[in-house]
């Protein structure tokens, strides 16, 4: 071989060299830049995955209070209803007290009354004692009549206007929207 052959093959091998160099690096390079850009969309990816699961834990956590706040509001609120209850109890309590002293006071009435015309009668001093006595005895017959059918009448209006009073209450902790229903229903 001449030497102009071997300058030819040196060429072609050195042109093939630089053909696979070239090569080579192109392909490096794209490597490069297809890591590059899958590190890139990872961590937009990353970020986003990271900002909806910081969103969810906010929603979560607002959830939560909500929740929390919700309860709160219905315990206060049974509470208040409890604090009614024992006040309507205690005013219905005085009243059932006030209505007995008061028939205890008649009935006292009835008796000196009575007393006094026992104390005539026998003695004989008074002519209209017997009448007295009779009157006395109806009196006290329906004194004690009325009173108890009264007593009996206003215990049952009481526990009915407190089971009405304990349903009301609890439809509004349990609805809260119908406390406006039986606002507009109250006189």
């Amino acid at each position: 071989m001449t030497a102009a052959a071997w300058a030819v093959v040196a060429k072609a091998i050195a042109a093939g060299v630089l053909a696979g160099v070239l090569a080579l690096g192109v392909t490096r390079c794209q490597e490069h830049y297809r890591v590059q850009g899958r590190t890139e969309v990872q961590d937009k990816w990353d970020k986003a995955k990271a900002e909806d699961e910081r969103l969810a834990a906010n929603a979560r956590a607002a959830k939560q209070a909500s929740a929390r706040a919700e309860e709160q509001q219905k315990a206060r609120k049974a509470e208040e209803n409890a604090r009614a209850q024992h006040k309507r109890d205690q005013a219905l309590a005085a009243g059932n007290a006030g209505v007995q002293r008061s028939a205890d006071g008649l009935r006292g009435d009835i008796a000196g009354a009575d007393g006094h015309s026992s104390a005539r009668r026998a003695a004989g001093t008074c002519a209209a004692a017997d009448a007295e006595a009779h009157e006395a005895a109806t009196a006290r017959a329906l004194l004690g009549s009325c009173s108890d059918r009264y007593r009996a009448v206003a215990k049952d209006a009481a526990e009915l206007a407190a089971t009405v009073n304990d349903l009301q209450d609890h439809v509004i902790v349990v609805q809260p929207e119908a406390a406006a229903l039986l606002e507009e229903a109250a006189p």
